[in-house]
């Protein structure tokens, strides 16, 4: 068999990706007391060298390879300690994939619709009496805001719930204030409440097509939380029920959680009736488990998993004015025909972790469960027998810190933006925000900015959201780019073509204001075949394996950053308006690649973004 050009190619990307050392961002600490004593600030972040977003830093205090499943882990880091907040992504190793700030996000999560998966998310303001008034958010895998959703009825959408179902249609909360006789409570005749208020939306036209309010349904002395000296003005309504969250099974019924009135209430979806309450003062379930099946209180995130078993996050404590007693996770098992409730699980972590509000609780297809504690930057994973996995803190429990749930999901990412590019001396530094797909990184030399062909440097392995890449120190002066590739060898996008002078004490940034095209590559003929191609690929594959084995090992200190300079525009990339994402940014790839005909990529027209 011939040995041709992309042959060729091909071996020497393999060759380069076994002996070039590949360095990328420093990732989580692992069980660093100086984090936790807040050394590092109260919440510790990374910077980087070819992008100005930042990152968080993660400390893992309990690790194990159980928890890494191939999910993404999505939350909404915010408080008065977090810089420009909104959704973040991170891999399973905890470095980051994605963000954007967009300001105080919640409820970030992935949903099918239509065939489709979504980030979804709430944005707004979240100082209004404990809950928010924004929009809701629908993202496809580019990144493109596809939806923005807002309450029906001229209502404000709350932050507390933002669901799909499986009936393609949207769950949302609202706080709606409207006046209320509160004599029931001490308070005045003429009172004002927020009304704790849900609807179901069709996405596509944003009506409502369900709408239910506790007032009509709940009294005002079922609540565990009394007035405490709101609700006399419309300066400072009651907030009495504080609904937190919506699901819907099966039977088209609805499952909603009041947090003030420590209950779950069974909701007809034809009437708004109340089927059944469990927990609270109303509770009418008899607890098979000594009182721990319906002894949760100002709980958050309830979920069917079953018409028989449902989960949620008992956070046992709400703050001032309540006992502060452990939270925990919930799974039960109710017998709607018996009215029993059962405890089938419950996940308590060993230190006694108590958060006063927010919360998330998931079980994970695998079985595990994560538990998300809200004001408290920390979340769990564990067994299905209540094995403590993974413990992670994300910053230090101050209240300046934290995400209202923490959940993992599979996602890929395909952003229309090109990756980011900085050169510094004979280092490349290079990060694609939001790309999933990316695996080998390419660097390529050209003489003039209007290249006809490209010359091969080097090729390493994707590693962190940058990844940091040595130069030959026999590469000439020139024109540089980095080129995504995926797993097959198909290229997935490529950054700006930059200006290189290695003697400059200057960092080269080349941003993603354009997407870049370019010619044919080509390479260096530098491989000497011993034993024909059968046995260069061996020898190529077995060290791979050894890097495979042995590479973390060799870039697991930190990196220093002499030379570089911190980029001055916090998430500028990611600032950019609908015009100029589709002037060139939003182009696709096909045509560009289509005319590197001879380059050391597939040419196969499938697996292309």
């Amino acid at each position: 068999m011939p040995i041709t050009m992309p042959m060729l190619d091909g071996l020497l990307i393999l060759f380069t990706l076994i002996v070039v050392r590949v360095q990328a961002d420093h990732g989580p600490y692992f069980r660093s007391a100086e984090y936790d004593e807040g050394k590092f600030g109260e919440w510790p972040t990374e910077t980087y060298r070819s992008s100005a977003i930042v990152g968080p830093r993660l400390n893992y205090l309990q690790y194990s390879d159980e928890c890494k499943d191939g999910l993404y882990t999505l939350m909404a880091p915010r408080g008065g300690k977090v810089v420009n907040p909104g959704p973040m992504i991170l891999d399973q190793d905890g470095h980051l994939v994605w963000t954007k700030h967009y300001g105080p996000t919640y409820n970030l999560n992935v949903y099918p619709y239509k065939g489709q998966d979504y980030l979804t998310f709430w944005v707004g303001t979240d100082g209004v009496g404990g809950h928010g008034e924004g929009a809701y958010y629908m993202l496809d895998a580019s990144y493109r805001e596809v939806y923005k959703i807002h309450a029906a009825n001229h209502l404000p959408g709350d932050l507390h719930e933002f669901h799909i179902t499986k009936d393609n249609t949207a769950l949302i909360t609202i706080y709606d204030m409207v006046p209320a006789n509160l004599t029931s409570v001490d308070g005045l005749e003429e009172g004002w409440i927020w009304d704790g208020t849900f609807q179901e939306l069709d996405i596509e036209t944003g009506k409502a097509l369900f709408q239910w309010r506790a007032s009509d349904h709940f009294n005002f002395t079922d609540m565990y939380r009394t007035p405490e000296g709101t609700g006399d003005s419309t300066r400072y309504p009651w907030d009495f029920f504080h609904i937190n969250s919506v699901d819907k099974d099966t039977h088209g019924n609805y499952l909603i959680s009041s947090r003030y009135a420590n209950t779950l209430a069974y909701i007809n979806g034809r009437t708004g009736a109340i089927i059944w309450h469990l927990g609270g003062k109303n509770n009418d379930f008899h607890d098979l488990s000594n009182g721990t099946a319906t002894s949760f209180s100002w709980q958050h995130h309830a979920r069917f998993h079953s018409n028989s078993t449902i989960t949620l996050f008992d956070n046992a404590s709400r703050g001032p004015g309540a006992p502060e007693l452990p939270s925990r996770g919930l799974h039960l098992h109710l017998n709607q025909d018996k009215m029993t409730a059962q405890v089938l699980h419950e996940y308590h972590h060993p230190d006694t972790i108590s958060s006063q509000s927010q919360g998330s609780m998931q079980l994970l297809p695998d079985k595990k469960v994560l538990l998300g504690y809200g004001h408290i930057p920390t979340w769990t994973e564990y067994a299905h027998n209540g094995t403590l996995l993974c413990h992670t803190h994300f910053g230090l429990p101050t209240g300046n810190i934290m995400s209202y749930r923490v959940l993992k999901a599979p996602w890929i990412g395909r952003p229309i933006t090109a990756p980011d590019l900085s050169v510094y001396h004979y280092t490349a530094a290079v990060s694609w925000n939001g790309a999933t797909e990316v695996v080998t990184w390419s660097v390529e030399r050209a003489s003039s900015p209007t290249p006809k062909s490209y010359v091969f440097l080097t090729a390493v392995p994707k590693s962190g959201f940058e990844t940091v890449i040595p130069i030959p120190p026999d590469a000439e002066p020139g024109f540089l780019r980095v080129v995504g590739l995926n797993a097959t060898g198909h290229v997935l996008g490529s950054t700006k073509l930059v200006r290189w002078d290695p003697d400059s004490e200057e960092p080269v940034v080349g941003r993603h204001d354009e997407v870049v095209e370019g010619g044919a590559s080509s390479v260096r003929e530098l491989l000497f075949f011993i034993g024909g191609v059968g046995g260069a690929l061996g020898i190529a594959f077995a060290g791979w394996v050894l890097y495979r084995r042995y590479g973390s090992l060799l870039s697991a200190e930190d990196r220093e950053r002499e030379g570089w300079q911190p980029l001055d525009r916090f998430n500028g990339d990611e600032d950019l308006s609908d015009g100029e994402m589709m002037d060139g940014e939003g182009q696709e790839y096909d045509e560009w690649k289509g005319r590197v005909s001879n380059s050391l990529y597939r040419d196969e027209d499938e697996g292309l973004p």
